[in-house]
């Protein structure tokens, strides 16, 4: 009796028979035989049905002509079968079959697929009450998920909301794997997985959140504050943005973790110093900001050299929340290259930062804001969106708030 099929869709497309030895090379999806190979993998996925050739004909040949695509479809399968023959599978001809004008994949044989297996076991684990069992069924789908759902085709339409269902379904199912994990305190089993994420899609930070904050429980901040500096400066130079807020806070977790009790003078000096080599202006949180105005305040006293703040917005009511984060970012990165480091920024919230420039009257805080500008045309030349800046001299700032609470 000829045996089930194997199919991989995860990272690479294979397809093999059940008791062979060794790794099946991975066949691509580009070149010369681009189609006939799309054709194949089309046929499996839809095996539960027929599949009749104008489907086929629109899936390969949608923006192309031709005088005969009956026959040119034809002549593909032909290929197909020939090709699927060359791979060594057992009655490799029959695999595609053509019944009353509807073509089928290997009718009468199992196919055993990764994504359907991965799916199959998701679900499984996602609807469990027991957290064990759950975790076991989790930890077994992930190791299916070797990469994006046929990658080389990832971005065709026929194919991309499929890789999107995937992906959503995977990292539904590590974000509940991590919970349950952290709630077990498998700490090292949280980070296996997040690193797992990190590897195939460094965008998730969720996960080199989750990463960070297993190391640091862990007793284990050089290893975090290793992951912040790799994952901030790949942030900076792939997708020109900043970490979020709470990445941050994961960084600042991860110093109290290394430096909160008694250090030797070297580890103090690292303390203070481990950033002096990154130009620009730097995060701090509002309490933090807060005090460094009062500071300037006194000095601003004593010199009478003036400071300005600065209150940046960016625009438009109609942006949702992630377009509206990524704005953010991109200006919290402009700032950081294009400004001083004495000059320190925070959040407000709701697409706003308040930034410092110490030592600076209105003129020069005008120069910088027209610097800004231009590096953020530069950077992102075709962005859309637009910020408002107002300047707010310190000095009278505060002289204004003694008056009102006099």
């Amino acid at each position: 009796m000829e045996g089930s099929i194997q199919v991989t869709m995860f990272g690479k497309f294979t397809i093999r028979e059940s008791g062979w030895a060794g790794q099946p090379g991975a066949i691509s999806l580009t070149g010369r035989s681009r189609r006939l190979w799309t054709l194949v993998a089309y046929l499996i996925l839809h095996r539960d049905r027929g599949v009749s050739a104008q489907e086929l004909i629109d899936l390969l040949w949608q923006d192309t002509g031709g005088n005969n695509p009956q026959s040119t479809l034809q002549n593909n399968v032909s290929r197909a079968r020939a090709a699927l023959e060359g791979l060594g599978l057992a009655d490799a001809r029959q695999l595609i079959c053509n019944d009353a004008g509807m073509y089928r994949w290997a009718p009468g044989r199992e196919t055993v697929l990764d994504c359907e297996e991965f799916e199959k076991i998701a679900a499984l684990s996602l609807a469990e009450r027991d957290r064990d069992r759950g975790i076991s069924m989790a930890q077994k789908a992930i190791a299916l998920y070797t990469g994006e759902f046929l990658p080389e085709s990832a971005m065709e339409n026929w194919c991309i909301h499929i890789n999107s269902y995937y992906r959503s379904l995977y990292l539904r199912l590590c974000r509940q794997a991590v919970h349950w994990l952290f709630d077990a305190d498998r700490l090292a089993e949280v980070e296996d997985i997040c690193t797992r994420v990190i590897r195939q899609d460094p965008a998730a930070e969720e996960f080199s959140i989750s990463l960070m904050r297993a190391q640091i429980m862990q007793h284990n901040p050089e290893k975090a504050l290793e992951h912040y500096d790799y994952i901030r400066q790949l942030f900076r130079d792939t997708y020109g943005v900043a970490p979020s807020e709470e990445l941050e806070m994961m960084k600042s977790l991860a110093v109290q973790e290394r430096y909160g009790s008694e250090t030797e003078d070297a580890g103090i000096l690292e303390f203070l110093f481990r950033s002096e080599s990154e130009k620009g202006a730097f995060y701090c949180d509002s309490n933090v900001f807060r005090e460094m105005a009062k500071l300037r305040l006194r000095d601003m006293k004593r010199t009478r050299v003036p400071s300005q703040l600065v209150i940046f917005r960016v625009k438009g009511d109609d942006f949702s929340m992630e377009k509206r984060t990524v704005y953010m970012r991109r200006l919290e990165s402009t700032l950081q290259k294009s400004l001083r480091s004495v000059d320190p920024y925070t959040r407000l919230g709701d697409g706003r930062l308040l930034l410092m420039l110490t030592n600076a009257t209105r003129e020069n805080a005008d120069k910088v804001l027209n610097r800004v500008q231009d590096c953020l045309r530069r950077d992102y030349p075709r962005a859309g969106f637009n910020y408002s800046a107002r300047v707010i001299d310190l000095g009278e700032l505060a002289a204004r708030e003694d008056g009102s609470g006099k």
